[in-house]
């Protein structure tokens, strides 16, 4: 090899093939975690700034992703886990001439490049047992060759290799990976960058077997798979063919009741029973919710918050930070009891839990759960929907007692039947007629017609008056009328007088009268009789 005009060049190959050596292989245990991406790397050597316009060597696609431990086919990863994977990488050379100490530097997430941040560095080298330790699968490149001088085994290609096609395949582990995909996708990609020098402008490049590390030129050196100037370099972004999977569940309910107390079946779709009633009024509703992890395959779920639409929070983790459950709908609905926590659902299994509510009754409640939780490793999902579920509660008839007692008779009525008698005392002897033109009683009034307290009455007068002579006969009649008051010793009583209105035969003539006062007394014996309809 020749070593033209860059006196780091030839100031490396000096060192590195003299006293060095030794250093050279404690510098090569640089670990994935603490590499950086191209730029980063070109910066430690040469304070330019790449712009990758060659195309002699490009990452052409990859391909057969599989677990380091198992060797089983990847196709999708936990959102926000990171993770290691084997792929192949096919390495495409378009240059006759031979381009040399070839670094590939693959970025640690799906960013836009793999110039800055974190990468894992590689070289092509020999097969060699791959880090992870999955017997009988080697990393390296299938074609690898080397056109330098020894000591130097960074690979090499040319347009030459693979038959003439350009094209050699290096399997490589890329450790901690972070499972995310470029905004509005789930497809993870893989951002690359290659580097290259030309004969007559390389470094020496030295990784020790059987790990063949990323080189760099001594402990706290610089890299030495670099580019040879700030063109030579190729970066791109390669789809990976592993689709994020997000944490997520299947969320199912059911209702009992007293007059629904089937055991709840979740294979059903939907599950049964999801409609319920209470008989005759509102009372106490049993819901059963149903979760199930198996809407992905990210690996265990922790419930944080569970929600039902017409009731409010069922439960919710202390540390859950997302959004409270909204309030429920129902009016004086109110949650009881429930069993509900954050209990933690591994990958195809399922949880369920029971919360009891308190219907008002003349209600219908139409209502779902939704469930919000985390993936125990990364990722969020929710609210989640359940199916929902009806229940309806009757109105309750409605009726009433009312019960009547006597506490005592404070005040009474009684009707009377009287008597009247006029008579003409003048004497049988004379000619005196007297004429009755009215009647009236000192409690009840005119009692000549039906009024007020008179309830019926014979004490009619014709018109003109009535006569009533010396020789007799008397004027004669009764009257109905009655009278109230309170009691006194249990009795009432009444004392009245009638008065008639008389004149005599002669213009002018005064009649007088006499009459008694009559007291009429009616005492009560209580009797009560209580009867049921």
């Amino acid at each position: 090899m020749i070593c033209k005009t860059l006196p780091l060049c030839c100031l490396g190959k000096f060192r590195i093939s003299g006293v060095l050596i030794g250093a050279l292989l404690v510098g090569l245990t640089q670990t994935a975690t603490a590499q950086t991406c191209l730029q980063n790397e070109y910066n430690l050597v040469q304070k330019q700034k790449l712009n990758c316009t060659a195309n002699d060597v490009s990452i052409a696609q990859v391909t057969n992703v599989r677990d380091p431990l198992t060797g089983a086919k990847l196709t999708s990863c936990n959102a926000g886990a990171t993770f290691n994977f084997l792929a192949d990488f096919t390495i495409k050379t378009t240059s006759a001439q031979a381009r040399e100490n070839v670094g590939l530097y693959i970025a640690t997430n799906s960013t836009t490049q793999a110039l800055t941040g974190s990468c894992v560095d590689n070289i092509i080298s020999p097969q060699h047992q791959c880090p992870g330790g999955l017997s009988g699968i080697l990393c390296g490149s299938n074609n690898y060759h080397e056109t330098d001088l020894p000591p130097d085994n960074c690979g090499d290609t040319a347009s030459s290799d693979g038959g003439g096609t350009g094209i050699e395949v290096v399997t490589l582990e890329i450790d901690n990976f972070l499972c995310e995909a470029p905004a509005g996708t789930t497809e993870v990609v893989l951002p690359n960058c290659t580097s290259w020098q030309i004969p007559g402008g390389t470094i020496q490049c030295i990784s020790p077997s059987p790990s063949f590390p990323y080189p760099f030129n001594g402990p706290g050196g610089t890299p030495t798979a670099i580019p040879g100037s700030p063109s030579k370099c190729n970066c791109g972004i390669i789809p990976l063919g592993i689709t994020l999977q997000k944490p997520g569940i299947n969320v199912k309910k059911a209702c009992n009741t007293v007059d629904n107390t089937q055991t709840p079946d979740f294979s059903t779709d939907p599950p049964t029973p999801n409609s319920c009633t209470i008989h005759p009024e509102g009372g106490t509703v049993t819901y059963t919710v149903d979760m199930i992890n198996d809407q992905t395959n990210f690996g265990d779920v922790v419930i944080d918050q569970v929600c039902d639409s017409a009731y409010g929070t069922v439960f919710q983790a202390a540390s859950f930070t997302g959004p409270a459950c909204a309030a429920g709908s129902v009016i004086g609905g109110t949650i009881t009891t429930t069993s509900c926590t954050n209990s933690t659902i591994p990958f195809g299994g399922s949880h369920t839990c029971t919360f009891t509510v308190n219907q008002p009754e003349n209600k219908t409640v139409s209502d779902v759960v939704n469930v919000s939780g985390h993936g125990a490793t990364a990722g969020t999902f929710g609210p989640t929907n359940s199916n929902s579920v009806t229940v309806v509660s009757n109105e309750a008839p409605s009726s009433a007692t009312v019960t009547k007692g006597v506490v005592s008779t404070v005040a009474a009525c009684a009707t009377e039947r009287y008597s009247v008698d006029v008579a003409n005392t003048s004497g049988t002897t004379t000619d005196e007629n007297l004429k009755l033109t009215a009647l009236n009683d000192s409690a009840f009034g005119d009692i000549t017609t039906v009024h007020d307290h008179v309830l019926a009455t014979t004490c009619t007068i014709p018109q003109g008056g009535a006569s009533i002579p010396a020789s007799g006969p008397d004027y004669t009649c009764t009257f109905d009328a009655q009278f109230c008051s309170a009691l006194t010793n249990g009795c009432i009583s009444n004392t009245d007088k009638v008065t008639a209105t008389l004149t005599g035969d002669e213009a002018g003539e005064t009649v007088s009268q006499t009459g008694n006062t009559l007291t009429v007394k009616e005492c009560l014996t209580q009797t009560v009789t209580s009867t049921t309809p």
